[in-house]
């Protein structure tokens, strides 16, 4: 099977990675300051991006400029550096403690379990569950919200993947949703044209992308009672 492309992917809690997919548990994120990243890590919005390099630099710099003298201006950067390394480290304890994603979804669930890995070579009928939905994701009709405008295609698919639903309905409304989706990507996402009739006073027919549109309205209802 052909294996996905690492890197983003427009469902959060399906990370393609060099060997497959990471599937998440929707709930863990969900009502937190955490999101899940490119390598399927939990990190914290609220903490920016490079804080705590720009910590250790910034110990190490303090070191050099207000300890050091000469040759000992390297021996406090390194210093400096190190200390700083301790107090980014001891951040993002103190923030991993106060606002614990994992702790919070224990409480939640009961379950310590909120992600899993799948491969080809592992698990054949789970990787193509997240090859679906994958599909799905990655269609202009999902990411501007003509299918699955509740966004419920991330509960269907860890609700397969970790056993708590069946894997082979979940399967026939993945593919069902795959095809609509797919369909509409190749006809475009304006609904409601109506072609001109061929035929003298014959009825116009319907854009096909009007009968898709119905075909994802089911399939919406669908996904609510899974």
């Amino acid at each position: 099977m052909e294996r996905p492309a690492a890197g983003r992917h427009p469902l959060q809690t399906l990370v393609r990675t060099r060997r497959g997919f990471v599937v998440f548990d929707p709930r863990i994120v969900e009502g937190t300051h955490y999101s899940i990243d490119d390598h399927g890590a939990l990190v914290h919005d609220r903490v920016p991006a490079g804080a705590t390099l720009g910590v250790v630099v910034a110990a190490g710099a303090a070191g050099a400029l207000f300890l050091g003298d000469g040759w000992w201006k390297l021996a406090w950067l390194v210093a400096g550096l190190l200390v700083g390394a301790v107090l980014a480290a001891l951040l993002l304890a103190i923030v991993d403690l106060v606002d614990s994603p994992e702790r919070r979804y224990r409480k939640l669930t009961g379950s310590r379990r909120f992600s899993r890995n799948v491969t080809d070579t592992t698990d054949p009928s789970t990787w193509q569950l997240c090859v679906l939905g994958s599909r799905v994701a990655d269609s202009r009709a999902w990411r501007t919200g003509l299918i699955d405008p509740d966004r419920l295609l991330g509960p269907l698919l860890w609700s397969a993947v970790s056993g708590d639903d069946s894997g082979e309905t979940v399967r026939d409304t993945l593919t069902e949703l795959a095809d609509v989706a797919t369909e509409l990507d190749a006809t475009g996402p304006v609904p409601g044209r109506r072609r001109p009739s061929t035929v003298t006073g014959q009825d116009d027919t319907l854009d096909p992308v009007v009968v898709l549109r119905a075909r994802a309205d089911a399939l919406r209802d669908r996904l609510r009672c899974a």
